[in-house]
């Protein structure tokens, strides 16, 4: 509408050629201005995703019998005459690039505009069409996606990879343990043989047991970190990582098909083999086919000391692979390795001497330093198990769930991790009445911190944990709240990977004390696009207990988040001795109210708002930020 020619105007979603949703825009004009004229001018305040696919020229608009235009009525877009507004690739590595997102994205057409972040990316998505990019024979620092989300704006930066810098010959010798798995020696839980990652798939027609255990040899040998064992020396923990495995790993097979309960029996199976992993002799890996009257449910159980969320990705989509190639009757192979977890281990040990990794000492001593905010419960314990751990859950529609993966973020350029702690932060205030809580994070742990260094498609335990304070302020707005979390997050130096390195590698901790979080959040991702091909997808059985029901519960409140069947879905674990079921249920119910108050919030703001973090501004505050707009408008006008 502030287009001189145009008079009146509706915009409103149709389908396009892919069943995608897309815009649609009805105008009528004061002259004979053509369409694409208009989205030209549109181009020039709008970013592409937000001018409309279609812009349809009417004398007039349809109206219903209270004086509305009737949207139900409005013509149809020719959808083969007048395509989505997408620019093609240029050249092949723009066309490997749009392949390679819409591939990861689960997109139908990429263009050249499109950004990764409001398309659904994340940083693990991240990393997945790095690694691919890679295999083709490209490279891209990891960081410079964040700064330019689009293709085009990323093609400058694409290089050309070296393919042999990691050396492809079997891994075997002592490996540096890394900070999470001295976190997980330190914490000393009870049965740690039993502590694992798990993954199940469903084959309707079945899985062919010889082609599953020749694939799973082959990832065994190539992916070194599986062939990894643990043994006690010296008072200590000697971590190596074997040539080949003392024993063959073997499909171990069920037939459930004529279990009265087949749920119930998969469940009581699964619990037995989760905990049967040895740590000192090895496999960290099981495999179990159950075969029931709906096909086969393969449960795939690995130790967490030698995988982590990213890791899982990487092995379903060689598992995907390998397993297809097997069954055309091709010889199995695999993209070439990347550098191994004994080599990263090596790298982090002398990272961890570094001036670059000293200098974040004063930034972690002060997130140390604020008084930790216990929260409150309804019975005192003094120990967590995880026999007494429950979970209560909640889940968005499918509108709200697309909204919150794609355009919420237009306004002030957010990720997941920025909405979702800051409902959290909302939330918690509410419960408690005070003004700020610590609250833990997992980072994938593969940040771009030593050159010459490439772990995209290595499997190993990578993740790092550390804490963030969510901090409230007087009267504060939804925008407020948004732009102070993203702010918070966004100086939170390398997403958080030295904490650990400070704390577990260096003479020198963080601060003369450390914070224990109470309450943890991880945001998982989408999982099904990934573990879907022709020949199977996810299983809905229960895979057992992934830890022991001896071992302790590190958090008062464990939140977890994934978005599966196009829907988000936010788990909280508790331990009912210390909390009663209504209370998680209310603060549940609480913390689904601020993701939606948000959406809402988001939806409705139609002007992107800056904010520090935007222009590299590390060391300016918002109230400094909200002052320059002021004075420059104060010039403008």
């Amino acid at each position: 509408l502030t287009l001189d020619s145009v008079k009146e105007a509706v915009v409103t979603t149709v389908k396009d050629a892919s069943d995608q949703d897309a815009l649609a825009a009805y105008v009528i004009t004061e002259n004979d201005t053509d369409a694409e004229d208009l989205k030209e001018s549109l181009k020039r305040t709008l970013p592409e995703y937000m001018v409309p696919s279609w812009i349809i020229k009417l004398d007039q608009f349809p109206m219903t019998a209270n004086g509305k235009v009737d949207l139900k009525a409005l013509p149809a877009p020719d959808i083969e005459a007048n395509q989505t507004i997408y620019e093609a690739p240029r050249d092949e590595v723009e066309t490997l690039l749009c392949g390679i997102w819409e591939d990861v994205l689960g997109v139908s057409q990429v263009g050249i505009h499109d950004h990764f972040f409001f398309l659904g990316g994340d940083s693990i998505k991240g990393i997945q069409m790095a690694s691919r990019l890679t295999q083709a024979g490209w490279k891209l620092d990891m960081k410079l996606l964040f700064q330019y989300p689009t293709i085009a704006e990323l093609r400058p930066y694409i290089e050309e990879a070296d393919l042999l810098t990691a050396d492809q010959s079997p891994v075997e010798g002592e490996v540096i343990l890394t900070p999470i798995q001295r976190w997980f020696f330190e914490r000393a839980f009870s049965d740690q043989h039993h502590w694992n990652l798990s993954m199940m798939l469903h084959a309707p027609n079945g899985f062919d047991l010889s082609i599953t255990e020749q694939v799973m040899q082959k990832l065994l040998s190539h992916h070194d970190a599986l062939r990894m064992v643990y043994r006690q020396e010296h008072g200590g923990i000697l971590q190596y990582n074997q040539r080949e495995l003392q024993q063959p790993i073997a499909i171990i097979s069920h037939d459930v098909s004529k279990e009265h309960d087949v749920k119930k029996a998969i469940s009581t199976f699964a619990n037995e083999y989760q905990r049967q992993l040895n740590l000192e002799t090895g496999p960290l890996m099981k495999v179990i086919c159950f075969h029931a009257e709906d096909g086969d449910h393969l449960l795939i159980v690995t130790h967490h000391l030698v995988i982590d969320g990213v890791s899982c990705r990487i092995l379903l989509e060689d598992f995907m692979s390998l397993y297809q190639q097997a069954s055309q009757g091709q010889a199995l192979v695999l993209p070439l390795k990347t550098h191994s977890f004994k080599e990263w281990a090596e790298a982090i040990e002398r990272y961890a001497q570094s001036q670059p990794l000293k200098s974040q000492r004063e930034y972690w001593a002060e997130i140390e330093s604020k008084p930790l905010t216990a929260l409150p419960v309804d019975h005192e314990v003094t120990k967590r198990r995880v026999a007494e751990t429950k979970s209560v859950q909640m889940q968005l529609t499918e509108t709200e769930t697309e909204h919150l993966l794609t355009d919420i973020h237009l306004p002030y350029t957010t990720e997941m991790n920025d909405i979702l702690l800051c409902a959290l932060g909302l939330a918690v205030q509410e419960w408690t009445g005070e003004s700020h809580v610590h609250v833990q994070l997992e980072g994938h742990g593969r940040e771009d911190i030593l050159s010459g260094l490439d772990v995209s498609r290595t499997i190993g335990w990578f993740t790092s944990m550390y804490p963030v304070v969510l901090e409230a302020k007087p009267d504060q707005t939804i925008a407020d709240a948004i732009k102070g979390t993203k702010e918070m997050l966004r100086r939170v130096p390398n997403k958080g990977i030295g904490y650990g390195i400070l704390k577990y590698m260096t003479a020198t901790e963080p601060s003369g004390h450390h914070v224990h979080p109470e309450i943890s959040l991880n945001y998982l991702g989408q999982i099904d696009q990934e573990v879907t091909t022709e020949l199977f997808g996810p299983s809905t059985h229960d895979m057992g207990r992934q830890a022991s029901p001896d071992s302790e519960a590190v958090y008062k409140l464990n939140l977890s988040g994934l978005v599966q069947h196009n829907r988000f879905i936010l788990s909280c674990s508790y331990c009912a001795s210390e909390y009663e079921e209504q209370t998680i249920q209310q603060f549940m119910a609480l913390l689904k109210e601020k993701i939606q108050s948000i959406i809402t919030h988001c939806l409705a703001q139609h002007e992107r708002e800056f904010t520090p973090s935007d222009f590299s501004a590390a060391d300016l505050e918002m109230d400094e930020m909200d002052d320059i707009f002021d004075m420059l408008e104060e010039k403008l006008t």
